[in-house]
């Protein structure tokens, strides 16, 4: 036990264990918003307090970045964004994902920096540095799950539940995005790749066994 555990424990106050973060990452369309909602019910159920959340968050700077993501055309370029993409991290951490790690919870996460990595660096964006200042802003997800489909299937995914598709929904766009998410996979031994192209409940199953092997739980 650490001093500051022990000096805790002695006033009957010790320090609750640090939660987990996990996050889940890849292009759009390989069903990472409803598998997280999925493995948040999982981890409940198992007894553990869940944080579920996502960045974009929902500070002014995120707010502002869904806008023009939503958008059917770019209209800033992603320097531009980039700012924008750490103030809503830096934020986000605050006033969300710290507090709850803090005090135990398990937070299970739509997307992190590997996704401004992936996303801007398929602009141009040095990836090395959008990671840095990234990493200087927000912890450093316990498992990162990189969900891989491919741009074909992911856009034919979005077209089938979507009347419209965003500015970044396009194949070109996409593809260069799947090449930076392989290319940090490649280098991070930290993110760990999961197929996405089976049907959900499939996919689900593999991703609740894989935080068994790595985390423990559900």
């Amino acid at each position: 036990m650490r001093p500051t555990e022990a000096r805790a424990s002695e006033r009957g106050t010790a320090t609750p264990p640090r939660g987990r973060l996990i996050v889940l990452e890849g292009i759009d369309g390989t069903g990472k918003t409803t598998l997280c909602a999925r493995l948040a019910a999982a981890l409940r159920e198992g007894g553990h307090e869940v944080v579920e959340t996502r960045e974009p968050w929902t500070s002014p700077a995120g707010i502002e970045l869904r806008r023009l993501l939503a958008a059917k055309e770019r209209t800033t370029s992603g320097e531009q964004e980039l700012e924008l993409f750490h103030a809503d991290r830096a934020a986000h951490v605050a006033e969300r994902v710290a507090p709850a790690l803090a005090r135990g919870a398990w937070v299970v996460q739509d997307r992190t920096y590997w996704s401004t990595a992936a996303y801007q660096g398929a602009r141009g964006v040095p990836v090395a540095a959008i990671l840095a200042r990234s990493r200087s802003i927000a912890p450093t997800p316990d498992l990162t799950v990189l969900l891989e489909l491919t741009p074909e299937a992911a856009l034919a995914r979005i077209a089938a539940n979507r009347a419209s598709v965003s500015s970044f929904e396009k194949l070109e766009d996409l593809r260069a995005v799947a090449r930076v998410y392989d290319e940090l996979a490649r280098a991070e031994p930290a993110i760990v790749r999961l197929a996405a192209a089976a049907p959900l409940a499939d996919v689900e199953r593999e991703l609740l066994a894989l935080c068994r092997a790595r985390l423990g739980a559900p």
